[in-house]
């Protein structure tokens, strides 16, 4: 896919994620069970499947035999989506005990890349599955960068957050607004990770 489409269909689907995330707990404002489960099980599922349509966006960048098309039919194959969507929503939920990787900043970033590396091993079953893990010299490069889009996104954050709550008379949107740069920030990292996939593609 050209990298303008790419862009254009990333920060829509962002957009509209986090769009629909405000809504709907606009929606439950007063209904704290209802509140609860939007926050906790709806909303993460919808910054999953966000995640998703971005992964398989740059997914492509793989192997220039596949489209993004290429990545939602591996998942359509033997209840793959399902498969997929939960070992996300539940891995997301054990992150939240593990310090530091628990934050969006590092948890949103494991989570593209683990979903990257099962679609490619579903692709090429072929492949050593230890080759999937990258070597120390890139994962130092991820997380140098990854402390990066931290700070970036914290005071990114912060400033959207403060002139959302105001628009819209609330004091709770900066995790939303918070995942949404996340969500963006990650997209190097992804395309790095796929870079190293790349390499390990039979001749």
């Amino acid at each position: 896919m050209n990298p303008f489409w790419i862009i254009v269909v990333t920060l829509t689907s962002v957009v509209a994620g986090s769009s629909l995330s405000f809504w709907l707990l606009a929606r439950t404002r007063q209904v704290a069970s209802s509140r609860w489960i939007l926050q906790h099980i709806i909303c993460p599922i919808i910054r999953l499947l966000v995640l998703m349509i971005i992964v398989s966006l740059l997914y492509a960048t793989i192997d220039a035999g596949t489209s993004s098309l290429d990545f939602w039919r591996l998942l359509a194959q033997q209840g793959q989506f399902s498969h997929l969507l939960n070992i996300l929503f539940f891995g997301s939920l054990l992150l939240g005990f593990v310090p530091l990787l628990g934050h969006p900043a590092f948890a949103l970033i494991l989570q593209s890349c683990l979903s990257i590396a099962l679609v490619f091993q579903w692709q090429y079953p072929q492949l050593d599955r230890l080759a999937l893990l990258p070597p120390v010299a890139l994962l130092l490069q991820i997380a140098g960068y990854s402390l990066i889009a931290y700070f970036v996104a914290r005071e990114a954050s912060l400033r959207i957050a403060r002139a959302l709550d105001k628009r819209l008379n609330s004091s709770d949107s900066i995790r939303l607004v918070s995942d949404a740069v996340y969500l963006l920030l990650q997209v190097p990292v992804m395309l790095i990770y796929c870079a190293y996939l790349r390499q390990l593609l039979p001749a």
